[in-house]
C-alpha cells in the first residue's frame, strides 16, 4: 500500500489501517467460515476497502476453505508435494495433466484441483516411486504424438 492509499478513498480524511475478518461463504450446500480475511479500516467513516494483493490472498483463502471443506489438498499442500518430489510447476502439469498452467492455478486457489488430481496427488505423495511410472507413461505418448503419420488423404481439409 503506498502513502497516497492510506488516505480513505471514500471519506478522503480517515487513515486507514490493516484489519483482519472473518466472512461466511455457501459451498457445496453448506456454510464455510474463512478466518484471516484481509481488508483496511478507516478511522473516521469506518469504511473497510479491499486492494489488489488483500483479494488475491483473501480468494487463496477462501478456495483452500472449500478444498477443506471438501477433504481436498490445500494450494499449500499441492506446493509443498511438489517440491518434494523435485517438480516445477510446468513439470507437474505434464506429468500430472490438468493443463499447461495447471499447478499454478491450484498453488494460486484460481481453480480447485478435481477430485480425480485430488487423489492421484494424494497417491503419489503416499508411494513417491510411482512418478517414475507416471513419467515413463507421459514421455511415450508425448513422442508417439510428435512423430504420428499424416492423416490419410480422405481427412485433409481441402486447399
Amino acid at each position: 500500500m503506498t502513502s497516497q492509499q492510506t488516505i480513505c478513498p471514500q471519506c478522503e480524511k480517515g487513515r486507514l489501517t490493516p484489519s483482519v475478518y472473518a466472512d461466511d461463504f455457501q459451498h457445496e450446500g453448506q456454510v464455510i467460515r474463512v478466518d484471516g480475511l484481509e481488508c483496511y479500516i478507516c478511522d473516521h467513516c469506518g469504511a473497510d476497502p479491499v486492494y489488489p494483493d488483500q483479494i488475491r490472498r483473501n480468494h487463496a483463502r477462501v478456495a483452500d476453505a472449500k478444498r477443506q471443506s471438501d477433504g481436498r489438498l490445500t494450494g499449500a499442500d499441492i506446493r509443498s508435494l511438489r517440491d518434494r518430489l523435485g517438480l516445477t510447476q510446468q513439470d507437474a502439469s505434464t506429468i500430472f495433466g490438468g493443463g499447461a498452467n495447471a499447478f499454478s492455478k491450484y498453488e494460486r486457489g484460481d481453480v480447485l484441483q478435481s477430485d480425480s488430481m485430488d487423489r492421484l496427488l494424494r497417491l503419489v505423495s503416499m508411494h513417491p516411486k510411482l512418478l517414475a511410472q507416471l513419467r515413463a507413461i507421459v514421455k511415450p505418448v508425448r513422442v508417439a504424438a510428435r512423430v504420428a503419420e499424416p492423416p490419410p488423404p480422405s481427412y485433409r481439409k481441402a486447399k
